[in-house]
C-alpha cells in the first residue's frame, strides 16, 4: 500500500464542450498536439441514465412492452474521461482550458481535474476475460450454480489499494422510464442502454478461498452479499494511443448503486463464487493469493492433485428460493428460525428438503423446534448434513428443562424478531430480549406479529447517501439543466417496503410506526395484521395524534414505543393535568417537568425493584400521550393528587394511565463526549487538556490487571454499579484479578467497553463529573446562574461503604445531551439549599432569571 507521506496525485481530467462528431481518438490527438501532454487512454462517452427512471433487470432486453422512446432521452452532452502518462499534463490542461486556448471546431473545451488519489504504484492483480458462477454448495465437494456471467468481457481484480475484490462485465439493461417522460401516460415504457455492471465486496467479508488448480479456478465463499453498482456505457468510443504495460486507473465516471440484477435473485441469496482465470495468468493468482492471507483470508488448495474431492459443478433447480414463505404444519416461530439459518448461510435453502421439514413437524411441539435450530445458530461454518444435525438438538432437549429460569426477566423484557433488509437481500434474525415497551405490553397476545424492520448495507453497514442518491460526474452538473439528483433503485426498494409491506413467512406486514431514534437508525416497526387487530386499530389505541408536522408526528407516535419499565397505575382523579407552566419572556422555565408525591415515588421504586434508601428523587416518565421528567416534592394530603403533570409535558391525547418509567436518579459517572469536546474547543478550552484528561484514563485501565487497588477505584468511579458492582466485590473483597480468571474476564470487559467508547465516541472520563437528571427548583428559592447538586458517592454494596450523598458548592461546568450549540455549556454557581437536599443525583435549575 503507498505510504501516507505520498500526496495524492491524479493523472486524469475530465473534458467537455465538444461536439457530438468528436471521437476518442481525435480528442487524444487535439491535445498531444497542443502539447499537453501523452494520451494513454481516452475514453468519449454520451449516455447517462434517463432521468426519474430506474433500472429493471427482470425486463427482457429489449423490452417488448413499449417501442424505444427517442434516443434523446438517453443521451447526455459529450465528455470524456482522459488519462495523460504525467500528472503534470493535468495542471496544463486545467491551466490551457482556464485561458481557453484549447479550441476544438471552434468550440472552448471545458476541464476539470479528476479525484487525486494516494495510490501511487499500488496497481491492482486484474484478471480480464475470467469467468463467473454464482451459486451456493450444497456439499463439500458439490456446487450449484445459480447464476452465470457473461461468456466474454468480464474481468476479476483483487485491489489491495481499498482493500477490496471486484467484478466488472457489461450488460444490456432495461431502464423503465417516468410517465412523463415516455409519452405513454401512465403506461411502463423502456430503453434499453449498455451498461458496466460491477460486484464488489472488501476482503474482509472473504471468508475462504479454495484454489482449484486443475480447472484454473478460484472458489470464493463470502460472508455478506456485494455491494452492486453499474453505470451506462452505451456507445461509449474508447481510444488507447499506445498499449501500456501496467493498469490504468478507472474512470472517474460516478457508480451507481442498485440492487439484485439476476431473476432468481443469486446475488442476494448465494456467497459462493466460482472465479474461473486464464492459465496464463497463474502466477498473478499465486501473487494475488498470497495477498489475501496476508489480510487473513483462509486459502485452501483443493482438487485431486492436492487434497480432497475434485469440485462437481451443476446447475441449481429451478425450484429453490432463498425464503421459505410457508410450510403446511409449521407455526410461524419455527418457520422464522429456519428463515434465520438460511439467511446466516448456517444451511442452505437445498437442505430444506420434505425429509429436514417432516423432522420440525413430527417434534413434540414448538418449543422443541426452537430450542433445537437455536443450537444452530452458533455454528460459524455452514452446516451440510441439516436432518443429522437437527436430530441430535431434537434428542438433547429437554421438556422439563425449557422456560426454566425465564419467568423473572419476562417481567420487563419481550423477544422482538428483527429482519434487516440491504439492496441485494433480507436477514431475519433472531428473537432478543429487549425491555418492553407500551404496545408489546399491551398486545402481548399478538406480540409476534411485531417485527422490527432494519435497513443496512451490505454487511451490516449503514446505509449512507451514497446508496440512496446519485449526481451526475461534476462536470455535467455545469452543462445539464436536470443534473440534479437521482434516486437509486435502492432508496426504491425501501420506499416499496415502506409504503407497501411486504410478505414473509405467510404473513403480510405493514408500517406500523417509528420514533426518532428509530429514523436515525433506519429502522422502523412493522406488524401482520390478524383480521382482529389492526394497523389502524393499534394506531388508534395509542392515542389522538393532531399534529400535522410529518417529523413531529411520527415522533409522538414513536412514543408509545420507548423502552420502559411498567410500574403503577394511578387513578384519573389522582393526577392534576394542569399544573402551571412557570412561563417568562417567551421561554418555559418548568418545560417537561413534573412532581411525585413520596409515597407514589417509593411505589415506583418497589415495583422497579429497587432498594436504594432513599429511594430515586426523580423519573424520566411516559404517562399516556405525557413525557418528561417527575421529581419527588411534598403535595396536599387533603386534595388526593399524587401525580401533577404540566401542560408542556403533554404531546398528545390518551388514556394510558400506567407510569412507565425510562430512567431514574442514581449514580452514574460523567463522561465528555465528541459534541461537548468540539464545543469546549471552540469556547477556548485547550486541547492539552483533553488529552491529559484521555491519558489518565487510558494510563488507569492498562493498570486494572496488574494493580488491584486501581481497578477498585477505575471500575467504581467510571462504572455505574449494575455494571460493575459484581467485580468490585470481589476486588474489595481480596481476588486479584492476577489469579482468579472470572475477575480478569469482567475488568477485560469493562475495558474494552471503554476503549471501544473512547475510539469510536471520543468518550472521556471526568473523574469529578456526573451524569444528573435535570428538574425545577419548585420553591423558587435558587437565583439566576444558581444551581443544586446533592451527588450521590460511588458505593459498592450497603456492608462494605456507607459513603452518603455530596452536596456541591462552587462554580460548576453544566452540558445538556444532546449537546450541539455553544448555549447547550453553561457555567453556574452551586449552592447549597437545606430544602433542596432531598433531591439526590438531580441537577436542580432555578426557575427565576431572564430565560
Amino acid at each position: 500500500m503507498a505510504s501516507p507521506a505520498e500526496p495524492p496525485v491524479t493523472t486524469q481530467v475530465i473534458v467537455a464542450g465538444f461536439d457530438g462528431s468528436v471521437s476518442a481518438g481525435s480528442l487524444a490527438g487535439f491535445l498531444e498536439y497542443m502539447d499537453i501532454g501523452q494520451v494513454w487512454r481516452c475514453r468519449v462517452k454520451t449516455s447517462w441514465t434517463p432521468p426519474g427512471s430506474y433500472p429493471d433487470f427482470l425486463l427482457p432486453a429489449p423490452s417488448p412492452l413499449r417501442s424505444t422512446p427517442s434516443p434523446s432521452c438517453r443521451r447526455a452532452p459529450p465528455h470524456a474521461f482522459v488519462h495523460f502518462a504525467l500528472p503534470q499534463a493535468v495542471r496544463r490542461a486545467t491551466d490551457a482550458a482556464a485561458r481557453s486556448e484549447l479550441l476544438l471546431h471552434g468550440r472552448p473545451l471545458r476541464i476539470a481535474a479528476a479525484t487525486a488519489s494516494c495510490r501511487g504504484r499500488t496497481n491492482p492483480f486484474r484478471f480480464p476475460d475470467a469467468g463467473l458462477e454464482v451459486g451456493t454448495l450444497s456439499s463439500p465437494d458439490t456446487f450449484l450454480v445459480a447464476w452465470r456471467g457473461p461468456d466474454q468481457g468480464l474481468q476479476f481484480s483483487v485491489d489491495p489499494f481499498d482493500p477490496c475484490c471486484r467484478l466488472v462485465f457489461a450488460r444490456d439493461t432495461a431502464f423503465v422510464l417516468p410517465p412523463s417522460r415516455s409519452n405513454y401516460g401512465n403506461g411502463k415504457a423502456s430503453v434499453v442502454m449498455r451498461c458496466d455492471v460491477k460486484l464488489e465486496f472488501p476482503v474482509r467479508d472473504v471468508a475462504e478461498v479454495r484454489v482449484y488448480r486443475s480447472d484454473c479456478a478460484l472458489l470464493v465463499r463470502l460472508s455478506a452479499s456485494p455491494l452492486v453498482h453499474y453505470r451506462t456505457a452505451d456507445g461509449d468510443d474508447i481510444h488507447t494511443p499506445v498499449p501500456v504495460d501496467f493498469d490504468l486507473p478507472d474512470d472517474d465516471d460516478p457508480w451507481i448503486r442498485t440492487g439484485d440484477f439476476t431473476r432468481s435473485g443469486a446475488i442476494g441469496r448465494c456467497w459462493v463464487y466460482r472465479i474461473k482465470i486464464s492459465p496464463r495468468r497463474l502466477m498473478k493468482m499465486d501473487r494475488a493469493l498470497a495477498y489475501l492471507e496476508q489480510q487473513g483470508v483462509a486459502i485452501m488448495e483443493c482438487g485431486s492433485c492436492y487434497s480432497g474431492l475434485p469440485l462437481t459443478v451443476r446447475a441449481e433447480h429451478p425450484d429453490f428460493f432463498c425464503c421459505v414463505q410457508e410450510a403446511e404444519g409449521l407455526t410461524f416461530p419455527v418457520l422464522f428460525l429456519v428463515n434465520v439459518l438460511v439467511h446466516k448461510g448456517i444451511i442452505n435453502q437445498h437442505q430444506l428438503t420434505p425429509e429436514f421439514l417432516g423432522l420440525l413437524r413430527g417434534s413434540r411441539d414448538d418449543d422443541d423446534n426452537v430450542a433445537a435450530l437455536k443450537d444452530f445458530w452458533g455454528d460459524k461454518l455452514p452446516v451440510f448434513d441439516a436432518c443429522r444435525r437437527l436430530t441430535k438438538a431434537l434428542d438433547r432437549v429437554s421438556p422439563k428443562l425449557l422456560g426454566r429460569g425465564m419467568d423473572a426477566c419476562h417481567n420487563h423484557t419481550v423477544g422482538v424478531r428483527r429482519l434487516v433488509i440491504t439492496p441485494t437481500r433480507a436477514y431475519c434474525l433472531p428473537p432478543e430480549e429487549e425491555l418492553s415497551n407500551r404496545l408489546l405490553r399491551h398486545y402481548h397476545h399478538v406480540a409476534d406479529r411485531f417485527l422490527r424492520v432494519t435497513f443496512m448495507d451490505e454487511a451490516m453497514e449503514p446505509l449512507n447517501n451514497n446508496s440512496l442518491n446519485f449526481y451526475a460526474a461534476p462536470i455535467l452538473r455545469e452543462l445539464m439543466s436536470d443534473s440534479f439528483k437521482e434516486k437509486t433503485t435502492v432508496q426504491m426498494r425501501v420506499r416499496t417496503v415502506m409504503t407497501k409491506g411486504f410478505q414473509m413467512c405467510g404473513r403480510k406486514y405493514s408500517l406500523l410506526a417509528f420514533s426518532p431514534n428509530q429514523l436515525r437508525d433506519r429502522s422502523a416497526w412493522f406488524f401482520a395484521e390478524d383480521g382482529n387487530t389492526t394497523v389502524e386499530s393499534i394506531r388508534g389505541w395509542m392515542g389522538r395524534f393532531t399534529c400535522r408536522n410529518v417529523a413531529k408526528h411520527a415522533a409522538r407516535m414513536g412514543q408509545c414505543f420507548s423502552s420502559s419499565y411498567a410500574t403503577v397505575t394511578v387513578q384519573p382523579h389522582e393526577v392534576n393535568e394542569n399544573l402551571a407552566d412557570v412561563e417568562r419572556n417567551g421561554y418555559t422555565f418548568s418545560d417537561g417537568i413534573g412532581k411525585i408525591v413520596p409515597d407514589l415515588a417509593m411505589e415506583v421504586a418497589q415495583r422497579l425493584q429497587l432498594t436504594a434508601d432513599p429511594p430515586p428523587s426523580a423519573y424520566q416518565i411516559r404517562f399516556g400521550g405525557y413525557k418528561g421528567v417527575i421529581a419527588v416534592w411534598q403535595g396536599d394530603s387533603d386534595d388526593g393528587i399524587r401525580l401533577s403533570l404540566r401542560p408542556s409535558m403533554k404531546k398528545f391525547d390518551s388514556h394510558h394511565n400506567v407510569i412507565e418509567v425510562l430512567a431514574w436518579t442514581r449514580f452514574q459517572p460523567g463522561f465528555l463526549n465528541r459534541q461537548i469536546i468540539v464545543l469546549l474547543s471552540s469556547m477556548g478550552v485547550s486541547d492539552a487538556v483533553f488529552w491529559r484528561m484521555q491519558k489518565s484514563m487510558v494510563g488507569n485501565l492498562e493498570k486494572i490487571f496488574t494493580d488491584s487497588e486501581v481497578a477498585l477505584e477505575t471500575i467504581t468511579r467510571s462504572c455505574s454499579p449494575e455494571n460493575a458492582n459484581k467485580a468490585a466485590r470481589m476486588l474489595s473483597a481480596g481476588f486479584s484479578p492476577r489469579t482468579e480468571p472470572h475477575l480478569r474476564a469482567m475488568l477485560s470487559a469493562i475495558r474494552s467497553a471503554q476503549l471501544h467508547d473512547l475510539r469510536e465516541k471520543s468518550r472521556i472520563f471526568v473523574p469529578k463529573g456526573r451524569w444528573l437528571i435535570g428538574c425545577l427548583d419548585e420553591l423558587g428559592i435558587l437565583k439566576y446562574g444558581q444551581c443544586f447538586i446533592r451527588a450521590s458517592a460511588p458505593w459498592l454494596d450497603p456492608c462494605f461503604v456507607k459513603h452518603g450523598p455530596k452536596i456541591i458548592v462552587g462554580t460548576v461546568v453544566v452540558a445538556k445531551n444532546p449537546c450541539y450549540h455553544p448555549g447547550d455549556v453553561r457555567i453556574l454557581e452551586a449552592v447549597d439549599v437545606p430544602e433542596l437536599r432531598h433531591l439526590v443525583d438531580c441537577l436542580v435549575f432555578p426557575q427565576n432569571g431572564y430565560r
